[in-house]
């Protein structure tokens, strides 16, 4: 999944590794690993909405009010 006008970010959900049948997402930036999830998820579906409210704190964050 990828922001629009968020510097190019996007999403990424995927098993965790060390967790099996738990997910973790990732933003990557310009292909590159920004965040990633601290919690695992039990589904791909409540990882995805977890990113996706992570990337709109951080794009309110990016869009302050300039004084």
């Amino acid at each position: 999944m990828r922001m629009s006008g968020v510097a190019d970010l996007t999403i990424k959900v995927e098993p965790d590794p060390a967790r099996l049948w738990r997910y973790r997402w990732a933003v990557l930036e310009a292909g590159k690993q920004r965040d990633r999830s601290v919690y695992t998820f039990a589904t791909r579906r409540e990882a995805q909405a977890d990113a996706d409210k992570f990337l709109q704190k951080l794009k309110t964050t990016w869009q302050a009010p300039q004084a």
